[in-house]
């Protein structure tokens, strides 16, 4: 058996190869999925005539609408084939009954490490806004048989860990309990890294019952499908064997008006909240179109309130719900977006955050760098701000002392101060961040480089 290890090295290989070939920046995508909105999914017929059993008996979803509470004892993982030892695929992926998983080794520092950019961010914004935090389990911390736990670190440890080490002024929601409950349903895409619409769906109501809002009832919406999706773990595992997938979306019987803009925040212009064209490799693209920097939904049925998502691809699939229930929604991609959140949120009205991450995102160093600079900063400048600030109090104190002693000269005032702020830059740290870098990381906290979040371009 490939050893931890091994699977390591093979996912630092399979990030750097994503980051090269796994597209998400909205300005490219747009123009990539009108490309392909004409064209059909060249799906071959062996992938045509297979079947997704996990889709095909799933069970429907009107049982989860009527209670919201998930007390009852979490169901057992459907294993269709008890005796295979599954295998190991290309880019660090385990593949079991052709349907792939990304291994999650994500520990208990780098649990603590996203409270803590969670934390941070609700401390940049102040006490005028509500910051809620939903983490979301990936496929492998689901679903995948419990004969391969060893495999990868458990995922509900993980996020328990995260939950009880935010500052108390953050709302965590428990996105994993509401999921795990429906773990033999279609939550997760076979061939892909994302979820599917009905595994966002379940961690929506997650938040809707924390937020104390009125959730949308998946009956009331329409639906449709698009056929022959093969995602991010088919491109690049190169496996042509695991399971095609279906992206099922779902939409209101009234229009939801939909802007997006650059990464400033500006240059609006009219766009759509579901793009129906979205086909073959591109077909998750069907939610917001890909990664844009900033969108704004405004719907004339909704509650009355406002709301900002701040969120990577998987909250693509996640904020249509939130554009269904609220009537004005800021979907804010914090990879690509390049504005001051308090700024933006003080200029449009809203109180409300929600942030949204997958697990991988959540122990990626990178996601974290990120949240903390659209929040204002960084942790480690904030704690040297802080230092400096200190050694300035002092320094403040030690040249009054100076100027009562030597009233008539106050140039070695001045001059103390210099040096104190030359050895204050020379002391800093600027390149200090929550995660050592690549080679200093544990084996037992190691998520790789990229967490895939980006969209798949074929």
């Amino acid at each position: 058996m490939i050893s931890k290890k091994s699977i390591i090295c093979t996912a630092i290989a399979a990030a750097l190869f994503c980051t090269a070939v796994l597209s998400g920046c909205g300005e490219n995508n747009e123009e990539s999925s009108k490309e392909s909105s004409n064209a059909q999914s060249s799906v071959s017929e062996k992938k045509e005539a297979q079947t997704t059993k996990k889709e095909a008996s799933a069970p429907q979803p009107s049982e989860a609408e009527e209670d919201d509470d998930e007390t009852g004892p979490i169901p057992e993982i459907s294993d269709p084939t008890p005796d295979s030892e599954g295998e190991y695929g290309d880019g660090g992926i385990f593949i079991y009954n052709n349907v792939a998983y990304e291994l999650f080794f994500g520990g208990e520092e780098a649990a603590k490490d996203y409270a803590e950019t969670i934390s941070y961010v609700k401390k940049q914004l102040g006490d005028k806004y509500t910051v809620y935090n939903v983490v979301v389990p990936t496929h492998s911390g689901v679903d995948l048989p419990d004969k391969f736990k060893d495999l990868c670190n458990p995922q509900d440890t993980y996020l328990d860990t995260i939950v009880k080490s935010y500052s108390a002024d953050v709302k965590g929601v428990n996105a994993f309990n509401k999921i795990v409950h429906h773990r033999n349903e279609y939550l997760y895409f076979n061939s892909d890294h994302h979820w599917t619409a009905l595994g966002a769906y379940y961690a929506y109501r997650a938040f809707a019952k924390e937020a104390g809002i009125t959730p949308v009832d998946l009956k009331s919406l329409k639906s449709d499908k698009i056929e022959g999706y093969t995602g991010s773990f088919a491109y690049f595992s190169g496996r042509d064997d695991l399971k095609v997938d279906t992206v099922t979306y779902y939409y209101p019987d009234y229009e939801v008006d939909c802007t997006r803009y650059d990464e400033n925040g500006e240059n609006p212009e009219d766009y759509a909240l579901l793009h129906t064209y979205a086909s073959g490799s591109n077909s998750y693209g069907v939610f917001l179109g890909g990664d844009v920097p900033v969108m704004v939904t405004k719907n004339k049925n909704g509650n009355g309130k406002k709301i900002a998502v701040l969120k990577e691809s998987y909250g693509n699939a996640f904020s249509p719900f939130i554009a269904y229930s609220y009537s004005e929604a800021h979907l804010i991609d914090f990879r690509y977006a390049e504005i001051d959140l308090k700024s933006y949120l003080e200029k449009n009205g809203i109180t409300d955050v929600i942030i949204i991450n997958n697990s991988m995102a959540s122990a990626t160093p990178d996601r974290l760098d990120e949240l903390q600079k659209i929040a204002g900063g960084t942790i480690s400048s904030d704690e040297n701000n802080a230092e400096n600030n200190t050694d300035t109090t002092d320094n403040d104190s030690n040249a009054a002392t100076d100027n009562t002693d030597n009233a008539d000269d106050d140039t070695d005032d001045v001059v103390f101060y210099d040096d104190t702020v030359d050895d204050d830059i020379v002391n800093d740290d600027t390149d200090e961040q929550i995660y050592d870098d690549e080679e200093n990381v544990e084996d037992d906290d190691y998520t790789g480089d990229d967490d895939y979040t980006g969209d798949y371009e074929e």
